[in-house]
């Protein structure tokens, strides 16, 4: 690798990303998503039913009126006025925004996970390429590191389980303005407002693992530029952006309470990037064992994968020798820490909230530190703190393609640079391809299941303008899927958070379900409950009037809290 080769232009590197993160989806998902008509792969689930949940606040908010704020779905927690909020249900506010607008052209079944999980995988290429672009010049090491990327094992791991959690090009496209604003002495002041106010409109998760790296940003140019007002305008405005977006499509000033139990269960454990152990069971490496954890530690999944693990260990090794045997080895070392000390102090911060205050390895508690009850309060507002790790994943994946190509050109060996970063890339995805054929595997399968609630159900759910969940079911996210058509309303609501407006829905709910359990039927709306006493209550009080269906649902093999489902549908 020469000093002075030029770089790779800037639509190279797009396109090479573009490429690579295509190949990476279709090969482990293939075409079969992508069908905006199939819904099957999600009914039956992709290692967990959360995107049933995603689904249904889709379906929802897709039938409601347009609301200020945005991402209000009033077809969902009927009568409240103002429904449910989407962003508690993950239906990733701003591409549901995108889809609700094109509603009036969209078929009547319509899911578009699919379509956005190939678009964050394409961005995920695209945004690895341009970061490495700064450092390497190349095509061959910049296709190998890139490939890396493109495979990334937590990106993976959140597709099609939390849709919204595997948009990772949101990190490396902060973490690029970041070191190119780094290099250039600039700020990037839109690059990071808007990836403040897109992430809070994905998840807002997203929004401090953009802030970091401009916070980072602000101090690094503070430090050299001695002036305060375009750092300050950086991570302010950062804020502010995310914030604003917050407040514009609900997420945030909207009655919804922020912060949630439990910081310090879904957590980091120690063991996380050399443990290949995560939600579903698939085979994370073909060389390292799973192993234990605790708690809801699943969700920290983390796991580096053995070629970029054996990478690491060889650099802190390498750094470790050179170091030890000479001075000048010394210098360079302390060299590299002092001009990195901002990013490491960053980095060790995000570590930090993501291990929480329950320290943890393999299935040990080895530390709990009291807090005040304010700062765990403050934090379960991310309480999911194994997420925050992302960043520093992809710092250390840069680090070590980029620590790769110093060290041997340090020992004289830099043209061998591009063979051992393919072997790298060989290594890894060869660790991961068991993974990868089994995901590949199970989208195939699931894609081609057959539709799994009953014809009957579709065959009469047209008639009605509403579906009454029974009491017993309110939150039943299946339910309202399967249920569902357009134009119609439900009280059923499944979000993991509360706000006080859905007393409304709760009263209205216990009064109509009294009232049908003592003779009262309304003959727009569509009865259901999960109850099988109550069922055969409502069969004896109205024989003839209505039809009734029964869901099983545990014979299709989807996870839900109930084995089977139990409608009524009044005779028009």
């Amino acid at each position: 690798m020469q000093a002075l080769q030029k770089k790779q232009k800037t639509w190279v590197l797009l396109l090479l990303g573009a490429l690579l993160g295509l190949a990476a989806f279709l090969c482990l998902y293939g075409t079969a998503p992508l069908d905006p008509a199939n819904d099957a792969w999600i009914w039956y689930g992709y290692d967990e039913t959360d995107i049933h949940q995603h689904y249904a606040g889709w379906l929802g908010f897709r039938n409601s009126s347009w609301q200020f704020p945005l991402a209000q779905a009033d077809a969902l927690a009927y009568p409240a006025r103002t429904g449910v909020n989407i962003s508690f249900t993950d239906s990733l506010p701003w591409v549901s925004v995108l889809f609700k607008l094109l509603a009036p052209v969209l078929p009547a079944q319509f899911q578009w996970f699919g379509l956005y999980e190939l678009a964050a995988f394409i961005l995920q290429g695209m945004a690895a390429a341009l970061v490495l672009g700064l450092f390497l010049y190349d095509l061959l090491p910049l296709a190998a590191g890139t490939a890396l990327f493109a495979f990334s094992p937590i990106m993976i791991e959140r597709a099609f389980r939390h849709v919204a959690l595997s948009s990772h090009y949101i990190v490396l496209f902060a973490l690029y303005a970041y070191l190119r604003g780094r290099r250039e002495q600039r700020c990037f002041m839109p690059v990071f407002w808007l990836l403040a106010a897109l992430g809070v409109g994905i998840t807002p998760y997203f929004l401090p693992m953009a802030a970091i790296f401009a916070l980072l940003l602000a101090v690094e140019n503070a430090l050299h530029t001695r002036k305060l007002l375009a750092p300050c305008g950086l991570f302010l405005g950062t804020c502010a952006a995310g914030y604003a977006a917050g407040v514009v499509l609900g997420s945030l000033n909207n009655g919804y309470s922020a912060s949630r139990e439990n910081y310090g269960v879904f957590s980091f454990n120690l063991n996380a990037l050399f443990n290949p152990s995560s939600k579903g069971g698939y085979t994370w490496s073909r060389i390292l064992p799973a192993r234990p954890q605790l708690y809801g530690q699943y969700d920290g999944f983390n796991y580096l994968g053995f070629g970029m693990l054996a990478l690491l260990g060889v650099l802190c090794a390498a750094a470790v020798v050179l170091a030890v045997r000479s001075k000048a080895g010394r210098a360079a070392l302390a060299g590299l820490l002092r001009r990195n000390l901002v990013l490491i102090l960053g980095m060790a911060f995000m570590t930090m909230f993501a291990i929480t205050n329950v320290v943890c390895f393999d299935d040990v508690e080895l530390l709990n530190i009291p807090l005040p009850e304010g700062l765990v309060k403050l934090c379960g507002i991310f309480r999911a703190s194994g997420r925050m790790f992302y960043p520093v994943y992809y710092v250390l994946m840069t680090a070590c393609i980029v620590g790769l190509a110093r060290l041997l050109r340090r020992v004289g060996k830099a043209a061998l640079y591009p063979a051992v970063l393919v072997l790298v890339a060989a290594v890894q995805l060869f660790d991961l391809s068991a993974m990868i054929a089994e995901k590949h595997t199970a989208m195939a399968e699931t894609a081609a299941k057959p539709q799994p609630y009953p014809q009957e159900l579709v065959d009469c759910r047209d008639n009605y303008g509403t579906l009454m969940l029974a009491d017993d079911i309110i939150h039943a996210r299946n339910v309202i899927c399967a249920a569902w058509h357009p134009g119609m309303v439900t009280n059923g609501y499944d979000v993991n958070t509360y706000t006080g407006a859905w007393n409304v829905t709760i009263d209205w709910t216990a009064q109509t379900s009294a009232a049908v359990d003592s003779g009262t039927l309304d003959p727009d709306t569509l009865y259901v409950t999960g109850d099988a006493d109550r069922f055969a209550s409502w069969q004896a009080q109205y024989g003839d009037k209505a039809d009734y269906i029964t869901w099983d649902i545990a014979a299709t093999g989807i996870y839900d809290r109930r084995d089977e489902y139990y409608f009524m549908a009044p005779k028009q």
